[in-house]
Order: structure tokens, then sequence, then C-alpha cells
């Protein structure tokens, strides 16, 4: 099935990239997680990866990513498969001192 996924962005990366959301046209078949936000980044023309992911592309502590309102981290993680119609949401780790 073909369509489109929606990507969400909250707190501060939603600042940081001056957009709530994006939609992502989907192939046939299944995507990763991880490939999915490198598209996403792609799009946005901006560099946020850093901010969810540390150097061996795992989860940064407190970032949050839902496919469909799930946490990937209960899942396969990064490797959690994507597909058209379903929405990511994606918050980075709290700031905070």
């Amino acid at each position: 099935m073909t369509g489109k996924i929606v990507v969400k962005f909250y707190s501060l990366l939603r600042r940081r990239l001056g957009r709530a959301s994006i939609e992502i046209a989907a192939p046939e078949g299944e995507w990763s997680v991880l490939e999915l936000l490198r598209l996403a980044e792609n799009m946005t023309g901006q560099r946020f990866l850093d901010e969810l992911l540390d150097r061996k592309k795992g989860l940064l502590a407190g970032t949050i990513i839902l496919v469909n309102g799930e946490n990937v981290r209960l899942k396969q993680s990064l490797e959690t498969r994507v597909r058209g119609g379903d929405s990511v949401d994606l918050f980075s780790p709290a700031g905070g001192g």
C-alpha cells in the first residue's frame, strides 16, 4: 500500500526546525524508522539526527519515537517498520539544567 507517512516534530525539535510536521510519500513495502529519519532530515534541509541518535546510531537516552502511538523502544527500536498511512512522532531529549 502506497501512501504518506506523517512525521511530527515536538518540543525543542519543532522549535529548531520551525515546523510541526512533514509528509513523506511512502513507496510500496516498508522502511525502517532509521531510513525514515534519514529521509526526513534530508527533506527538512536541516541536520537533526544528532539530537536523537548517538554515534553508534542508537537512540539517545530521553529520545522518544512513537509509531502510531507505540514507543519504538518497546518494538524493534530503529529497525521498527513503517509504511504508508503511519504516523511517526519525534521527541528529542528534554533540555534542562
